[in-house]
């Protein structure tokens, strides 16, 4: 059980860290008006929206939630909201994407700026407070009603997190990526140079 929640646990954390840079770089965008580093925020939109619809989400639906399911049939609403919240980042992303394309076009444009930084916000807001009810409620109770081999499928379905497409472990691939933003952003989000 402490192994698959650990696991689930590290995920939420290297996912709220790239949004908190995000949101960080943003804000301190919209005060100095600085050069933008769109490689570098294509870089981190990437991670959001790739790790969690491809491997984080599908196993949470498919493991945590399914076994859940059966064992706790009372839980069903709040599976039901998560999955739908699951589905709503979809969304939420080709909006995010969107709106970063017309900013993209026109940099200098401080309204384009801005309603991409609003949409980062929001976004961010979308998934902590995701994760917070996934945290909060929904693994305490999951540890008071799965059963030790529902842990076990759990835990192995998060510890092996291979690119079905490649092949590739995904850990490897997102922490390679991980690693690019923390070296290209700017502090405190990174150890890159300040963006001028």
């Amino acid at each position: 059980m402490q192994e698959a929640i650990s696991l689930i646990k590290a995920e939420h954390r290297s996912l709220a860290a790239v949004l908190h840079g995000l949101v960080t770089i943003m804000g301190d965008l919209q005060q100095s008006g600085g050069r933008t580093d769109f490689s570098l925020l294509g870089t981190m939109l990437n991670y959001v929206d790739q790790y969690p619809d491809r491997f984080h989400h599908p196993k949470e639906d498919q493991f945590l939630f399914r076994l859940l399911r059966a064992r706790a049939p009372d839980a069903a609403g709040l599976l039901d909201t998560l999955e739908t919240e699951h589905m709503k980042n979809r969304q939420l992303m080709g909006e995010l994407r969107q709106a970063l394309r017309r900013y993209q076009e026109q940099p200098s444009d401080r309204g384009r700026r801005d309603a991409w930084a609003e949409l980062v916000r929001q976004y961010a807001e979308f998934h902590w407070n995701h994760m917070r009810l996934e945290e909060e409620q929904v693994f305490p109770l999951a540890e008071s009603r799965l059963r030790p081999e529902d842990w076990a499928q759990i835990a192995a379905a998060f510890r092996q997190n291979e690119d079905p497409l490649t092949g590739l472990s995904a850990k490897l691939h997102y922490e390679e990526l991980l690693r690019r933003i923390v070296t290209a952003a700017p502090a405190p989000v990174g150890v890159g140079a300040p963006w001028r």
